[in-house]
């Protein structure tokens, strides 16, 4: 009798670790598209804080962050540069790694210039703040050893095997 209960103590705990795990997943989803669709309106105060803390913090603060990239987004539009979409294509399983949830999304963004059309396939780690019950991204190319995210990172490790960046160009044709 004592085996069968802890057989299924053992499967309920799992069960609930599952949906936890699933309702993180979610979760990160939910918010990486929130990210997404304020990258598409230029809503750089919603986008921000969606962003990293450490990131935001370490680059200057948030208004500084804002004004930056209004100035970025101004300047692609002088070059020809648009927008076509964002959008989340996937968000990998949740896992739990240096005391933190954490999970790595793949976006996808289509932009033009110049009769040029860039398909760019990029990847962002997903931070789970427990306060706030919110995910925060940091683009995964800048977690190299070689980004420039590691200082605000400190001792950063992952055992996710996050895919690299790509971009295919395309001419556009009329």
């Amino acid at each position: 009798m004592k085996k069968i209960a802890f057989l299924l103590f053992i499967f309920c705990a799992t069960q609930v670790f599952s949906q936890d795990m699933e309702a993180l997943k979610a979760s990160a989803l939910r918010d990486a598209k929130a990210t997404a669709e304020a990258t598409l309106k230029q809503d750089f105060k919603t986008l921000l804080t969606y962003s990293h803390p450490n990131i935001v913090e370490g680059s200057g603060g948030a208004e500084f962050m804002e004004n930056y990239l209004i100035q970025s987004f101004e300047q692609m539009k002088t070059q020809g540069f648009a927008i076509e979409s964002a959008e989340v294509k996937f968000v990998s399983d949740v896992v739990k790694e240096q005391g933190e949830y954490r999970c790595y999304v793949q976006n996808k963004m289509v932009m033009s210039v110049k009769k040029k059309r860039f398909f760019l396939t990029g990847y962002t780690i997903g931070f789970f703040n427990e306060s706030t019950k919110k995910w925060t991204f940091v683009e995964a190319k800048q977690m190299k050893d070689t980004g420039n995210g590691i200082p605000f990172f400190p001792n950063f490790k992952t055992s996710m095997n996050i895919p690299e960046n790509t971009t295919e160009i395309k001419d556009i044709k009329e």
